[in-house]
């Protein structure tokens, strides 16, 4: 028994001894490690989820293109019509169009009629396989859905309050450069595989969703994941291009290789 105080004495820490808990100092460099590493991590998983974003904005616009050439497919050929800000022709692609006002004005963004109709739009039941809304019926302010397929990820509050973040090459329009009064034979084009159809474009300056080849003069103009673009092609291929490859297609010089259907 006496052995047993004896041995409870010496493993008994003294009253000024060390506690065990940590000090300020020892939790304040436990800090600032974490933070250390939170510093080398958030960029990389940053990047991993914008390249899953870029990922889906690619598969969105693959649907988007093989959609469009179903179309063409059933409509004697003839490609659906990138339209213009508010023009609402039958065969445009997407109905609706913004302003500069609106576009840079976020309370305007939840308003009923803002945004862009994919609902009206003559590709709508090749991409959904829902009919469309015929024109007798069409209500801007009512007509608000959103269908993720016409979204790109990245594209922010103002690219969901669009609803569509895609534009169409708008040489596809009827008397345009290579292109005729009814628009664009899909057996016309020349060269297909480096026609411009469709294009990642940055929401904030989306008045129409047709894409105007004479507007492409400043880097900017599209959104960029992880520095890389998405630009889909007429032979329904989609490719992720650099920033110095985009600045390419943008120069005057290149505009009928990239967008006139009938140039070589």
């Amino acid at each position: 028994m006496r052995e047993s105080n004896q041995l409870a004495c010496r493993v008994r820490p003294s009253g000024k001894g060390r506690s065990g808990g940590f000090t300020l100092v020892e939790l304040l460099v436990v800090i600032s490690i974490i933070a250390a590493l939170a510093a080398l991590l958030l960029p990389a998983l940053n990047k991993t989820k914008e390249q899953g974003r870029a990922t889906l904005c690619r598969s969105n616009m693959r649907q988007l293109t093989l959609a469009i050439l179903a179309y063409a497919d059933e409509n004697d050929y003839y490609f659906p019509w990138p339209g213009d800000s508010n023009s609402n022709r039958d065969p445009d692609w997407v109905w609706g169009g913004e302003t500069p006002s609106t576009l840079s004005t976020p309370s305007a963004w939840g308003m009923p009629d803002f945004g862009f109709r994919a609902e009206a739009g003559s590709v709508y039941s090749y991409v959904t396989m829902m009919p469309r809304v015929p024109k007798a019926a069409y209500d801007k302010s009512k007509l608000n859905n959103t269908y993720p397929v016409y979204r790109c990820p990245s594209t922010g509050k103002l690219g969901e309050s669009l609803r569509v973040n895609f534009t169409m090459n708008a040489w596809l329009n009827p008397l345009e450069p290579g292109s005729s009064e009814k628009g664009v034979m899909e057996t016309s084009v020349v060269n297909p595989v480096e026609k411009v159809l469709l294009a990642n474009s940055d929401p904030s300056l989306m008045r129409s969703a047709s894409l105007d080849p004479n507007s492409l003069t400043t880097p900017g103009i599209f959104v960029a994941h992880n520095g890389r673009v998405n630009i889909g092609f007429i032979d329904s291929h989609i490719e992720s291009k650099s920033p110095q490859e985009v600045l390419f297609l943008q120069k005057p010089f290149n505009r009928d290789h990239y967008f006139d259907t009938s140039k070589p």
